[in-house]
């Protein structure tokens, strides 16, 4: 791909739809200082677009430059107002400084980053109830804090209806069946899990799609057994989840 974009010439003269089929070919193979170097060589509007910009905070991320995707998310919320999409990729940052706070042993810390966490994936799936990708993080990381949160035992089931009308109005994709997934393990529903997650695995398109869905299911999972819940079948999913991320 580095290649292509090579052989692309002066990216200020390319097509724009060219340069985001790029930019998202490099997001498929993980390859995130790629598309952060992408954007600075994009036309200047093209680059200010609200979807390059919301990518532009997730590959910033995923670099561990989380300070850099802070500012670019919450400068696109204050130009466009809030947006599920730019507020779930905010709540990322946020989980991924909550997940390192932990691994420090910095229990203070991470206690507010999980709560900052849960609030901003919560405002995502407020601001369009159709979007369940903040509305089932939310809930999961409501699932894993201590003691739980309440809230989660009301928002679960309009996360769930919202999932199900999106499958309903058009063809699912991998994130459809994942979401009911990990809704499913969260309601403890063991036959509907299994039966999620083989559809998921049947629907993966790119292979850190299964990756974070993993990543998810280990945290319920760790979570459950440091509160004494022991649910064996879980990990069979994950291992599942894991060979798939490999191929």
């Amino acid at each position: 791909m580095r290649a292509v974009e090579k052989g692309l010439g002066d990216l200020r003269k390319v097509e724009a739809a060219v340069l985001i089929d790029l930019f998202l070919s490099y997001r498929a193979v993980k390859s995130w200082e790629d598309m952060i170097s992408l954007v600075d060589k994009m036309p200047r509007p093209l680059a200010a677009t609200v979807m390059v910009q919301e990518q532009l905070g997730l590959a910033l991320n995923r670099a561990d430059k989380g300070d850099e995707a802070e500012k670019v998310l919450t400068d696109l919320l204050a130009a466009r107002g809030a947006s599920s999409e730019t507020l779930g990729i905010l709540g990322r940052v946020y989980k991924d400084r909550w997940e390192s706070a932990v691994k420090n042993n910095e229990n203070l810390l991470a206690r507010s980053l999980l709560d900052k966490a849960i609030e901003t994936y919560l405002r995502g799936f407020e601001a369009d109830w159709r979007d369940a990708y903040p509305g089932i993080n939310a809930v999961t990381l409501m699932e894993i804090k201590e003691p739980p949160d309440p809230r989660r035992e009301r928002i679960l089931p309009v996360v769930t209806y919202a999932v199900e009308q999106k499958m309903a109005k058009g063809k699912a994709d991998y994130w459809d069946y994942a979401t009911l997934l990990e809704l499913a393990v969260l309601a403890k529903d063991e036959q509907r899990a299994l039966q999620c997650a083989g559809d998921a695995l049947a629907a993966v398109r790119e292979s850190w799609e299964p990756e974070t869905t993993l990543r998810n299911l280990r945290l319920i999972r760790e979570a459950r057994n440091r509160r004494g819940e022991n649910i064996p079948w879980m990990k069979d999913i994950e291992d599942a989840l894991a060979a798939k991320a490999k191929q």
